[in-house]
């Protein structure tokens, strides 16, 4: 199913109720290029896929040595 952006700001819940329902992605397309797909969650193929490549990139959790607030502080100074 073909959506538009300016069908999904509008009938966000309806579409995604029809997704998950009859089981069709819905690709959205902004100025006439595809951008992103909705599918449900019982594809489990899909699922199995994602969880593949996520553990083909080996992503280890972000190892921060001083306490979060001095680590937002200078994010700030930056101009973060």
């Amino acid at each position: 199913m073909k959506i538009t952006m300016v069908e999904i700001n509008k009938q966000a819940s309806s579409i995604v109720n029809r997704v998950a329902k009859t089981g069709e992605p819905a690709i959205i397309y902004k100025h006439g290029k595809p951008i992103a797909e909705i599918r449900a969650l019982t594809d489990s193929s899909a699922t199995r896929r994602d969880v593949a490549y996520q553990n083909l990139l080996r992503l280890q959790p972000a190892r921060v040595d001083e306490p979060i607030t001095e680590v937002i502080a200078k994010g700030r100074r930056r101009g973060v």
